[in-house]
């Protein structure tokens, strides 16, 4: 396989990610919590390799932009239905929490880019955040499947879903890394920020 061959699979596999983020939440909808723990797996799967061939062959520039995007919808997808799951496995102001992190930090590293040509490598808190986002994620995920399907394993696995429960505690993990994260990300960029705050808005009427 050459190089370009190689470089359409891993935008291909970011494409598939997306596609399976409508039915992963189906599964949600209809109660599937297996299907929605294969989905979500398999779409991690494809981020993976995603991540091999970048460090091993360069990115794209459809997927510099894309595989963060799919990544971040993905995660906002399993947090929104975790909201809305059995009346709420976790509070809405987390989601708000995390995603508005993810919100603010890729405008601002869209901004660096345009402004001043260089793009904000990830850190380790952040590498830390996506890593604790991803395991929090899949093992709610097993924690629902194993009450799914507690008749079969004759166990009672009912205080998965009460309020608050082991799904609720386990999000303060990836909430108070994202937090940090953010917080870097703002300090180790003051200087940039400062200046971004500073310089006069160079849009006119034309631009609109």
């Amino acid at each position: 396989m050459n190089l370009h061959n190689v470089m359409r699979l891993a935008n291909y596999l970011t494409i598939a990610r997306m596609l399976l983020i409508p039915f992963f939440m189906l599964s949600f909808r209809y109660e599937r919590m297996l299907p929605a723990l294969i989905i979500f797996c398999v779409a991690a799967i494809t981020d993976y390799f995603d991540g091999v061939i970048a460090r091993k062959q360069g990115t794209t520039s459809f997927g510099k932009f894309m595989d963060p995007l799919a990544d971040k919808l993905l995660v906002g997808a399993a947090l929104i239905c975790l909201t809305r799951f059995k009346g709420g496995l976790i509070p809405g102001w987390m989601v708000l929490i995390i995603m508005g992190r993810e919100v603010v930090i890729t405008t601002l590293r869209s901004v660096f880019v345009r402004r001043y040509g260089t793009v904000v490598a990830a850190t380790m808190w952040g590498k830390y955040k996506t890593s604790s986002q991803m395991i929090v994620i899949i093992t709610s995920l097993v924690l629902l499947v194993s009450q799914e399907y507690s008749w079969l394993l004759n166990i009672d696995v009912d205080f998965v879903i009460r309020l608050p429960g082991p799904i609720y505690f386990m999000m303060y993990i990836p909430l108070v890394l994202t937090v940090i994260s953010g917080l870097e990300f703002l300090y180790n960029n003051r200087k940039e920020l400062h200046e971004l705050m500073r310089s006069p808005d160079t849009y006119t009427d034309d631009d609109i």
